[in-house]
């Protein structure tokens, strides 16, 4: 038996499909983005010229930095660890081209969409939304476009990467999704009566 495979909200993996509940910015759901987890065993940096071989694409070696080819970005979590965003059928090939290129494991790659889901916030009040549930500076100097950040928000853990000025992807763990989601809907109900 073959199960279909849905989202945190309910829809098919591969699409986008608005939030209607989160009012004053556009909110989308993103299960058409997939993920694949890279970690090392020492120091990424080392590894990183094969890696990126391996991958298709150059992997940042600093804190908040996002390197994009056309079908991946690649974002560092940590100098040991990074997230390949793709589409989600590519994330095979990239584990497998990954786990070819180290078979002593000292890098390995794994599917990570299961783990992650993904909201895309774009309107000039996303930044105010994210700024009630986290500590970060969100200032293009302290968070510029293109950068992206783990943190928690709103209590969670979540990957936040600004897309432009105004659009904002979220990653958060599956399982919290629908907090989230509940959480930032709140927000924007708040917002709405305060104006």
């Amino acid at each position: 038996m073959m199960l279909t495979a849905v989202s945190p909200m309910g829809i098919a993996i591969g699409k986008s499909a608005a939030l209607p509940a989160i009012t004053v910015v556009e909110a989308q759901e993103r299960s058409d983005i997939g993920a694949v987890l890279i970690v090392t065993t020492r120091d990424g940096g080392g590894f990183a010229e094969t890696l990126s071989k391996a991958l298709g694409c150059t992997l940042p070696l600093t804190h908040g930095d996002v390197l994009q080819t056309v079908d991946k970005r690649a974002i560092w979590l940590t100098p040991r660890s990074w997230i390949i965003l793709c589409a989600p059928d590519d994330e095979a090939d990239l584990v497998a081209a990954i786990n070819k290129a180290f078979p002593d494991r000292e890098a390995n790659a794994s599917r990570f969409s299961d783990a992650l889901a993904w909201l895309t916030l774009d309107g000039e009040a996303a930044e105010n939304l994210l700024r009630q549930g986290s500590f970060l500076s969100f200032e293009p100097l302290g968070f510029p476009i293109g950068h992206g950040k783990r943190t928690p928000l709103a209590g969670i853990p979540a990957i936040i990467l600004r897309e432009s000025e105004a659009r904002w992807t979220i990653g958060v763990e599956r399982s919290r999704a629908q907090y989230f989601c509940t959480w930032l809907a709140g927000l924007t109900n708040s917002f709405e009566a305060a104006q």
